[in-house]
């Protein structure tokens, strides 16, 4: 079987007990994601290193976004937990047909979204990214698992700030 992708999908676990996980487009989005929360004390909190790029088609992300989530949701403990869903301004990756892969995949674990109480702050733009973020928008509603959605007026870095005030905050 033959396999073409420019597609780069990665995923490291820093801290398989962390409290935030990032589900990042690019690698330049991805370190400043990463270094954010370092930088604001809680690099102990994050639970992995993740990057896509290279416009992958909706199966390699419906593929990857499974792997984050299943590592992002493992051993519940009953404390809130932050999926970070974002990226920079696209430049050719179509924002809606990634988010579509990674949609799929928060439906089919919406139980163990639920059950790692996981809160989820998404930030994209890019080709398509008005369509991608009111689908996750609607996916809020549908699934019932809180899901704030920003496109590029808002800041990478802020997100970050969103998810640590989620996971600091009382129950």
């Amino acid at each position: 079987m033959s396999f073409n992708s420019r597609a780069s999908l990665k995923f490291t676990v820093l801290n398989p007990k962390g409290r935030i996980w990032t589900m990042v487009a690019g690698g330049g989005a991805s370190v400043i994601y990463a270094d954010t929360v370092g930088d604001l004390g809680y690099a102990s909190e994050l639970g992995n290193y993740a990057e896509y790029s290279g416009a992958p088609n909706e199966e390699e992300v419906l593929q990857y976004a499974r792997v984050v989530i299943d590592c992002a949701t493992a051993d519940p403990d009953g404390q809130k937990r932050a999926l970070v869903v974002g990226g920079g301004i696209a430049n050719f990756t179509d924002v809606a047909a990634t988010f579509n892969g990674i949609i799929r995949a928060m439906k089919e674990k919406e139980a163990k979204l639920k059950a790692a109480n996981m809160h989820i702050y998404v930030r994209r733009g890019g080709p398509n990214y008005q369509r991608g973020l009111a689908r996750m928008r609607a996916l809020g509603d549908e699934i019932g698992i809180p899901i704030q959605v920003y496109g590029p007026e808002a800041t990478m870095t802020g997100i970050c700030k969103q998810a640590i005030d989620c996971i600091t905050a009382s129950a």
